[in-house]
């Protein structure tokens, strides 16, 4: 359990938080949302308290609606600025459960099933194509591309 500060030893505390390297596409006093850099579906982003808990077991309160109403607030941004068709938002808790990182973060996976609107990276869509789960780092240039899209968005919505 952590003590809800910095942990040295946390990816997402040193090198996201700390040297904010991460595609970045919100950023305020006490949470942050980026990119993930190996998504599900392209436009997959992280949010996450800026101070370090594992799980849902040890998150404060307030962290705990900070991130969640993060969360909601970037839900809309989301399916408009990359044109989703859906959104899966999931949280895992423990390495049985998928946890990677433990530092407390919430997935946005942006789903995509009709072929009405272009895909911002150009890689298309498929109807009635099943949920994919599977992961694929991504390169950083393509990450910061999709970031930006999201930010403009979210500009445009305040």
């Amino acid at each position: 359990m952590s003590t809800g500060m910095y942990d040295n030893e946390c990816i997402f505390c040193s090198d996201v938080v700390g040297k904010r390297n991460a595609a970045i596409v919100f950023d305020d006093k006490y949470t942050m949302a980026f990119m993930d850099y190996a998504p599900v579906e392209e436009g997959h982003l992280l949010v996450i308290p800026k101070k370090h808990y594992e799980s849902i077991l040890d998150i404060e309160s307030e962290d705990y609606v900070r991130v969640h109403n993060l969360v909601r607030k970037l839900s809309p941004v989301l399916l408009t600025a990359l044109h989703a068709d859906g959104l899966n938002v999931g949280q895992n808790n423990g390495s049985c459960a998928n946890q990677v990182v433990m530092h407390y973060h919430v997935h946005m996976i942006p789903r995509f099933c009709s072929t009405s609107l272009p895909s911002v990276s150009g890689k298309g869509r498929f109807s009635e194509r099943p949920l994919k789960w599977e992961r694929k780092i991504s390169a950083k240039d393509e990450l910061t591309a999709i970031a930006a899209i999201i930010r403009k968005e979210l500009e445009n919505s305040l």
